[in-house]
């Protein structure tokens, strides 16, 4: 029997390069977990920054250097994710531009640049999907930027809320945490804060602390890991979720208030900072085997288009 000897597929894990530079000592140590997790999945995983990527066009074809090496399409794709995490515009569109030009070029990205854009604000799930008995959080987005010209529209009651209210970042980040508003003057000052600042926010009802957060994974649009009540009450929307996104790999938080369920987010980067070995490889797989689909209908392609020219 002749040993199989092809290569492991290559999974680059795209970052900006200030997000790179700047990470902590743990999330280093968090690169290297990831590496083993993928390497027993038969992958290999490697981190690079837009700064890393070199795109020339030849004669209509386009050749991808990662750190001054070139990579195949056959065997190399690339996790990309969703533009939440920013601080800095530029590093957003830096890494949104690369992610374009990367499919453009013919290789698999884990996020499409669409979606990178379209799921990184936590209202568009809000007001684009139905999902029956699980509603979606009434929100007010704002945009703070001089939001003291603004503030003869800033009025609770035009916007069907009451007090108290919860206030938070529209893009959320690691750490990011809702602020309460109890009065309008509270809530001024929590705008006038995020104005200076220039972050959107997003304005929704505070269920109070007693609310339970859920988060359903969902491997090629199919719910993972729930069962009894939970199963019968979240499968539906959170399939509802993936199967409109379409991605190898989504996460789909809801919170509960005693029997009442809200979507409150949807997240289809991961590769969450306290996820463990065997998360980490649910989403991995997830990927590997989005590749292979990938991989085989790209050849399937290719041999129809070597027939054709036969």
């Amino acid at each position: 029997m002749t040993k199989n000897t092809e290569a492991p597929p290559t999974l680059v894990w795209l970052r900006s390069d200030r997000d790179h530079t700047t990470v902590a000592a743990a999330d280093h140590a968090r690169g290297t977990d990831l590496t083993a997790v993928a390497a027993d999945l038969g992958l290999q995983l490697r981190t690079a920054t837009v700064d890393d990527l070199v795109v020339s066009q030849v004669g209509g074809t386009a050749v991808v250097r990662v750190r001054g090496v070139r990579v195949d399409p056959r065997d190399t794709f690339f996790h990309t994710g969703s533009l939440d995490g920013f601080t800095q515009g530029p590093d957003a569109w830096r890494l949104l531009s690369t992610i374009g030009i990367l499919e453009a070029a013919g290789f698999m990205v884990t996020v499409p640049a669409t979606d990178s854009i379209t799921w990184s604000d936590t209202i568009v799930p809000l007001l684009s999907l139905g999902l029956g008995e699980v509603r979606t959080l009434p929100s007010v987005r704002l945009c703070t930027r001089e939001i003291e010209v603004h503030r003869d529209r800033l009025r609770l009651a035009d916007w069907g809320l009451e007090f108290p209210v919860a206030v938070r970042p529209a893009v959320r980040r690691p750490g990011d945490r809702a602020f309460v508003a109890d009065n309008d003057r509270r809530l001024t000052t929590l705008l006038q804060v995020a104005g200076a600042n220039e972050v959107t926010v997003l304005v929704q009802p505070w269920l109070g602390e007693h609310v339970v957060e859920h988060v359903v994974v969902c491997v090629d649009g199919e719910p993972t890991g729930l069962e009894g009540p939970l199963a019968e009450r979240l499968s539906g929307p959170a399939k509802s979720v993936a199967t409109q996104l379409g991605l190898a790999y989504v996460q789909v938080e809801f919170v509960q208030d005693a029997d009442r369920f809200w979507l409150s987010r949807v997240d289809c980067t991961g590769f969450a900072p306290d996820a463990d070995a065997d998360a980490a490889g649910v989403q991995l797989a997830a990927y590997r085997a989005a590749f292979h689909r990938f991989r085989a209908a790209t050849d399937a392609v290719s041999a129809s288009v070597d027939g054709v020219e036969a």
